[in-house]
């Protein structure tokens, strides 16, 4: 074929894969915005009077389960809203750096471990290779997908219709001009890295040697027993216990990161001691009208963000959880627990 054969081959196939990357994108993307918006949604509990005049929380709502900004209870839900104040167009806020985020990472995956392309926002799935190239191809994951998972979850949240091809306009809105100016502060909002390097920690580490031990003929996945002709040989009862480790683990602890995760995603950084007006200028103009920017949504947010509401930010993992749970309730921690387990069940089975 000669080298420029080769690398017309290469251009082919690198364009197929942007195209079919584009496709998929459009139908996901609707989705992880649904997802996104569901869970970072602030809604604490309502106060009402005591006795003395002072404030008590409405525990889980009240009977009339009242709590502070929409209430929204499903997916469903959510979707209904998003499609009613914003519109079609709202749905695919964010597709740009998730396409972006999709790009480096497949290439990423495909150069370190020779694996197959993988979804955004989906699971961690463990490619056919040693524990060392895992853990490096899911930290890798990590670190690239901090950033990106930032700009994304605020590009989903914010009530501004963005440029999809200006992204310096856009850069302006979702991030503070303290991020700007120094953008490793992103990998230093308070508890966002160890939240992700958990859950990161948690899939490629435990849930591999829980699947080795337990049933080692998948240790490189379904295809791979299918390949080595072991498939026939796992246990059953082996197997169900696996599958209902991966499905509690999965809820119980990769749930609670996430949601943390995306909370602490949208919560911006600003310059020790400096103003909101300074340091949001953009935004600021943004909102009063003076910039192109228009706002996407008739007049209603689609979300309340709990910056939004005047509260202290979150200072790290473990005070986000406590304030999550103080304020909203426990069950917020579990928004969508069923993706969660969905993809921790089919990770490990990959």
């Amino acid at each position: 074929m000669g080298i420029i054969g080769s690398i017309l081959a290469g251009i082919i196939s690198l364009a197929i894969f942007c195209a079919s990357a584009t496709v998929v994108l459009a139908i996901v993307v609707p989705f992880i915005g649904i997802v996104v918006r569901f869970r970072v949604n602030y809604n604490p509990r309502a106060l009402s009077l005591g006795p003395g005049g002072d404030a008590i929380g409405v525990p889980d709502g009240g009977e009339d389960g009242r709590v502070v900004g929409p209430r929204v209870t499903s997916l469903l839900g959510m979707f209904l809203r998003v499609r009613r104040i914003e519109g079609w167009k709202g749905l695919y806020k964010g597709y740009m750096p998730l396409l972006l985020y999709t790009m480096g990472n497949t290439l990423f995956s495909l150069v370190w471990t020779g694996s197959k392309a993988h979804s955004p926002k989906g699971g961690y799935s463990i490619p056919r290779a040693t524990m060392f190239q895992s853990l490096v191809y899911a930290l890798f994951m990590a670190l690239i997908a901090l950033p990106f998972g930032i700009l994304t979850n605020r590009a989903i949240t914010t009530p501004h219709k963005l440029p999809m091809f200006s992204p310096r306009v856009s850069l302006k809105l979702l991030l503070t001009a303290y991020e700007r100016r120094r953008p490793w502060v992103l990998y230093m909002t308070p508890g966002l890295l160890v939240a992700q390097t958990l859950h990161v920690a948690f899939v490629t580490l435990v849930f591999r040697v829980v699947r080795v031990l337990l049933v080692p003929a998948l240790a490189y996945g379904l295809d791979g027993a299918e390949e080595d002709g072991t498939l026939s040989k796992i246990s059953t009862v082996k197997l169900s216990i696996f599958i209902l480790f991966q499905a509690l683990a999965g809820t119980a602890i990769l749930c609670p990161l996430e949601v943390v995760s995306e909370r602490l995603s949208v919560q911006r950084n600003y310059t020790p001691g400096a103003e909101f007006e300074e340091e949001d200028a953009e935004l600021a103009a943004a909102q009063s009208g003076e910039t192109g920017v228009e706002y996407i949504g008739q007049g209603e947010d689609v979300l309340n963000l709990r910056s939004a509401s005047g509260e202290e930010p979150y200072k790290g993992l473990r005070h986000t959880l406590n304030r999550i749970m103080e304020e909203e309730g426990v069950s917020t921690l579990f928004r969508a627990w069923w993706l969660t387990m969905l993809g921790a069940v089919l990770s490990g089975l990959a």
